[in-house]
């Protein structure tokens, strides 16, 4: 399997769970899931990897994620990094038939994952404040006296309102998406999440949602901010990433495992996204994880 869809059971009435998690080395998988999260690391350094943008990790740092986008965290050999995660299902927010306002909450997870920056630099007065609230939210959490959940309902909402004002100072608008078109565009990725690293086409997704390929082109495009083909390369090269700086592999074989099976043309796309070559990339990045 490409990559896994990481299943949280939550509680139906409050669906929202604050979790403390730590990668050690290279252990964590590449995966998606139908929650939101936000994270801050509050110990170690590491990296994190995206479907477009890796990041190094650094306490104090934020990262927020959305309920579709593959992404994996990952420390040096021998490291481990620790985090708060904040996850929710957006119908603790806003769900059918909320105010237009409450909707507004949930617009940064909204992102194009082409040009959108995860992660916002712990010196920043945004991730001080959000990293204050998530640490406040974390103990309210863990003791869960009277009103606990009324308490983080709130506090949730001020750290969204949070990420609202830092994005929308760097952004010049959010993507909002028709709820209809988004769940069928959910369903895609789910689909290409599954099966990118296999000679996945435009017409096996189409099939798989019973749509023209004309029509599912066009949706793909007009929600994701990409082009199918553009978003399966993203794909690919994430986990090509993960193996590199993971693995002994050679890269005939990391490039067979993430979906390509004719050498020029990995090196060719590797170069053009990445901007230095695959072995470039590996001893480059091998020895910043093991400062």
């Amino acid at each position: 399997m490409s990559s896994f869809f990481w299943n949280y059971e939550m509680d139906a009435e409050f669906p929202l769970s604050i979790l403390d998690f730590t990668t050690k080395g290279d252990h964590e998988k590449i995966h998606w899931h139908n929650y939101l999260q936000i994270v801050l690391c509050i110990g170690g350094s590491g990296k994190f990897i995206f479907t477009n943008r890796e990041y190094g990790v650094e306490p104090g740092d934020i990262f927020i994620v959305s309920d579709f986008e593959n992404h994996v965290a990952i420390s040096g050999p021998g490291e481990q990094t620790e985090y708060i995660f904040v996850i929710f299902l957006p119908a603790l927010i806003a769900s059918p038939g909320s105010r237009q306002f409450d909707f507004e909450y949930l617009y940064p997870f909204y992102y194009n994952t082409k040009t959108f920056d995860n992660k916002i630099v712990h010196g920043l007065p945004a991730a001080q404040a959000i990293g204050k609230e998530v640490l406040a939210l974390a103990e309210i959490w863990k003791k869960k006296e009277t009103a606990y959940r009324h308490e983080i309902d709130a506090g949730l909402r001020k750290i969204l309102a949070l990420l609202m004002k830092h994005y929308q100072a760097v952004y010049d608008e959010y993507y909002t998406p028709d709820s209809q078109r988004h769940a069928k565009v959910s369903d895609a990725v789910a689909y290409i999440n599954r099966h990118f690293d296999d000679a996945i086409t435009v017409q096996d997704v189409a099939s798989e949602l019973h749509m023209s390929e004309s029509s599912f082109r066009s949706l793909f495009k007009e929600a994701m901010r990409m082009p199918f083909k553009e978003y399966v390369t993203f794909l690919r090269l994430t986990k090509a990433k993960k193996l590199l700086l993971t693995t002994e592999d050679s890269i005939n074989t990391i490039a067979n495992s993430s979906g390509y099976t004719n050498m020029n043309q990995f090196y060719k796309v590797f170069h053009k996204y990445v901007f230095m070559s695959p072995a470039e990339y590996r001893n480059s990045n091998q020895m910043k994880m093991q400062k």
